[in-house]
């Protein structure tokens, strides 16, 4: 008897940076009567921006929303990722992205509570929390600083494979990863558990999960230090990432919405300077894979 053949999972395109700063597809203008759609509605209207993520570039940016009064904003906001997939409650449905004052390297707490760049990541560092679409909403911007970037694994796997193949297969192997989310307990034996690879290849192509710092400090917490071919490739990796040909540079302005695919999309936001009496602000959202028709 012949097995059937598994359907390939759907996966966006690899793209540079020029296909998305010459391209609109990827770009929608909202209305504001979305605020009154109703869920069936919404689904309707999303459909082909759910498209684009299934099959386009895995990015998608709503313009031309108010994010005024904030909880209308707030409430579309969800509404809109629950046409895609089913949020992450490990921060809560929602989750404010602002400067707390503290530094990442002097406390275990996420980059996204600090005012630095994050580089280029991917979002979550635990094994068992991997959200499969990323949002980011904005609310207000800072006055200074604060851009987006975006680069297509895709594309920064075939520029390694050209120009660094060697490191390709390094960052298939499991590393250690730090563990800063909330309530854990004895985080060095999380850490130990907290292994896994930075690339990985499957039927719908090339995946990433990767923040090189809590790679870093996972590894010089459990004293299991990085070999020098381990960091020659996340130097290479890291090089390919911020490449002008592969890294995508926009703003994003209040009332936008970002959603990515966080498997095949890696993002990054640049450090930015705040208004005290106008603090920058995000909303983040993590969409965990439900059943998406194609």
């Amino acid at each position: 008897m012949i097995s059937p053949i598994a359907p390939t999972p759907p996966a966006p395109k690899p793209w540079l940076a020029a296909d998305l700063a010459g391209c609109s597809d990827w770009i929608v203008q909202a209305s504001p009567a979305l605020f009154s759609f109703d869920q069936e509605q919404l689904q309707a209207w999303f459909a082909p921006l759910k498209h684009q993520l299934l099959h386009g570039y895995g990015v998608v940016l709503i313009r031309g929303l108010s994010p005024e009064p904030e909880s209308n904003f707030r409430r579309l906001y969800l509404a809109i990722g629950r046409c895609l997939g089913t949020p992450d409650l490990t921060y809560g449905e929602l989750y404010d992205v602002t400067d707390s004052g503290e530094s990442y390297l002097t406390k275990a707490i996420p980059v996204s509570q600090t005012r630095a760049s994050t580089s280029m990541h991917t979002d979550s560092s635990r094994l068992e929390t991997h959200p499969r679409w990323v949002g980011l909403a904005c609310v207000q911007q800072a006055p200074v600083g604060g851009g987006s970037r975006l680069a297509s694994v895709g594309a920064v796997v075939a520029h390694l494979q050209q120009h660094a193949p060697e490191c390709v297969e390094r960052l298939q192997q499991s590393f250690y990863r730090d563990v800063v989310t909330p309530g854990a307990v004895d985080p060095l034996a999380l850490i130990a558990n907290n292994r896994f690879p930075v690339l990985t290849v499957g039927s719908d192509g090339a995946s990433l999960r990767y923040m090189r710092y809590w790679i870093e400090k996972g590894h010089q917490r459990l004293n299991q230090p990085l070999s020098t071919n381990d960091l020659q490739a996340f130097d290479a990796l890291d090089a390919a990432l911020n490449h002008p040909r592969c890294c995508h540079t926009f703003q994003l302005c209040e009332g936008d919405i970002l959603l990515i695919d966080n498997r095949k999309v890696v993002h990054d936001r640049d450090a930015y300077e705040d208004d005290p009496c106008r603090p920058r602000k995000l909303i983040r959202l993590w969409l965990n894979e439900k059943s998406l028709g194609r």
